[in-house]
């Protein structure tokens, strides 16, 4: 058998064509997905498979509240105590026991008490019987100052004597009003020391509920400055209190009169309605944040609130039923595309365009800028009262426009309001509310609510025949959600809320065209794209 022979030479090298080609196929792949994914995102532009979202314009309820919580408590609640010391030997009532007013709910160990009072009896019978023998030395005196004044008259005896006599007559006297006296403070002692053994029943002093219990059996009470509370009695539960902390931002809002509503974690599908019934001026600080407290009173049917629960409450400034609203979206959209052409639209179709109440600058125009004549006309004036009003709303109108001008024309506030102008009308408010009837009290303050930022000019954008178009309106009050809208809409119109075609990125188009352009001019590779 033949051994075949085994070279030991360099091997040949393989041809590189093959593993190049398979890189460049690579790159150009990459470089095709990476076109395709700039021509999704950035250059297809708009089409339909995004709709514009719409809601048609409807009437409805605007609310404006201010959110706060706190505590509930009852409307009276007294800490009862004890003004004297002694170990409590019987507890008459529980938590929870109604009592009413003189019922005794615990009673203390009268032995000292009752002592007391035997003594002072005791002092009274001996005070007496010193009157008694007072009174006899009076009768002693009285017969010697007669005999001794029988034998002066007839000369038998000298006038010393007689004095002698009439001296020990008159101390005689005094010493039965000394002792009357001491009878008299016997007897008050006597009445102390009964009005503290009747200390030692502890009584309710309001009808209510016991709501707290602090003592037991056996416990010592001892009194002093500071008087241990034994029970704690809410009067009655039909009614509660909520201690609302309210922020100093919002609390030059809230009137006493306005109606909160509440809930509780207890009953949380449950609504409570309740009053604001008193704003307290003491301010209350915690991490550097300031609030004020607002009583809230409410009733309880069922007695189901209990004191301590926390109320989560919405106290309504401002109630609107039946306005058209458009939702706060509708407000903020704005069509892609048109983001440079809203500057030049606001200055000229909107700013400019003021002449109601809230409208911000429309003291500029003339005649459109007449916010007298605008609020005589809302507030539906008769004769009598127009001939008191008008002058008011006049001088209010004659400020706000010199305090504008003295601000430099404008002086707009961030919502598009006049500060100045609001600060004008609002006092002016104050004057007339008393002239008007109490429908027009309540047009009053929605105008009030509306000079002070509730209401202003806004643009929307209606869907018409499929294509947007811009609507310039005047708005009232907010709750947040919804937008009143006082004119520029009518019902039923379908105001775009969001959705649209994309915008066309033209910066991102230009980029990628660039990055084309490399591609195609670095010779097809991954270092040309």
């Amino acid at each position: 058998m033949t051994a075949t022979p085994i070279s030991t030479g360099p091997l040949p090298k393989k041809p590189r064509r093959r593993r190049n080609g398979l890189t460049l196929a690579l790159a150009v792949g990459a470089g095709v997905l990476a076109l395709i994914a700039i021509w999704f995102f950035f250059l297809r532009g708009g089409d339909d498979a995004d709709p514009y979202r719409t809601e048609a314009v409807s009437r409805g309820e605007i609310v404006r509240s201010v959110s706060a919580s706190g505590t509930l408590e009852a409307l009276v609640t007294v800490e009862v105590g004890s003004q004297i010391s002694g170990q409590v030997t019987q507890v008459l009532v529980d938590y929870n026991d109604r009592v009413t007013r003189g019922q005794t709910l615990a009673i203390l160990d009268p032995q000292n008490q009752r002592s007391a009072v035997e003594q002072s009896q005791a002092q009274i019978a001996s005070a007496q019987a010193q009157v008694s023998q007072a009174e006899a030395q009076v009768a002693l005196a009285q017969a010697e100052y007669d005999r001794q004044k029988f034998l002066f008259d007839r000369g038998i005896v000298a006038q010393a004597a007689l004095d002698t006599a009439s001296a020990s007559l008159r101390t005689a006297r005094a010493s039965v009003q000394s002792a009357n006296a001491q009878v008299r403070q016997q007897q008050a002692s006597l009445r102390a020391n009964q009005a503290t053994l009747g200390r030692t029943s502890i009584t309710a002093p309001i009808s209510g509920i016991v709501i707290d219990r602090q003592i037991e059996p056996g416990q010592t009470v001892a009194s002093g400055l500071n008087v241990a509370v034994l029970f704690t009695l809410a009067q009655d539960l039909s009614r509660v209190q909520a201690l609302i902390s309210v922020d100093e931002a919002d609390i030059g809002s809230v009137r006493l009169g306005q109606p909160v509503r509440f809930t509780v974690d207890a009953f949380a599908n449950d609504n409570f309605t309740g009053e604001v019934t008193q704003i307290r001026m003491l301010p209350t600080a915690e991490s550097s944040v300031v609030a004020y407290t607002v009583v809230v009173e409410a009733d309880n049917p069922g007695e189901r609130l209990l004191p301590g629960m926390t109320a989560n409450a919405d106290i309504i400034l401002e109630q609107r039923r039946g306005v058209l609203r458009v939702p706060n979206s509708a407000l903020r959209f704005t069509p892609a595309g048109v983001e440079a052409e809203q500057p030049a639209r606001r200055a000229n179709g909107v700013a400019g365009a003021t002449g109601a109440p809230g409208g911000g600058g429309g003291q500029r125009s003339g005649g459109r800028g007449n916010m007298a004549a605008s609020i005589i006309a809302e507030l539906n004036l008769d004769a009598a009262q127009l001939a008191k009003v008008q002058p008011i709303l006049d001088r209010a109108q004659q400020e706000a426009r010199a305090a504008s001008r003295a601000q430099g024309g404008g002086g707009q506030g961030r919502r598009g309001n006049n500060p100045a102008m609001a600060a004008a009308f609002n006092k002016a408010f104050d004057e007339i509310k008393p002239l008007l009837r109490a429908d027009q009290q309540t047009t009053l303050e929605t105008l009030r609510g509306r000079f002070a930022g509730g209401g202003g000019r806004g643009t929307v954008w209606v869907l018409v025949d499929g294509e947007p178009v811009q609507r310039s309106v005047r708005t009232g009050a907010t709750d947040g959600s919804y937008t009143e809208v006082l004119s520029g809409l009518n019902e039923g119109d379908q105001v775009i809320t969001g959705g649209g075609p994309r915008a066309v990125d033209t910066q991102a188009q230009a980029q990628a065209a660039r990055m084309t352009a490399g591609g195609g001019a670095g010779g097809g590779g991954p270092r040309g794209f």
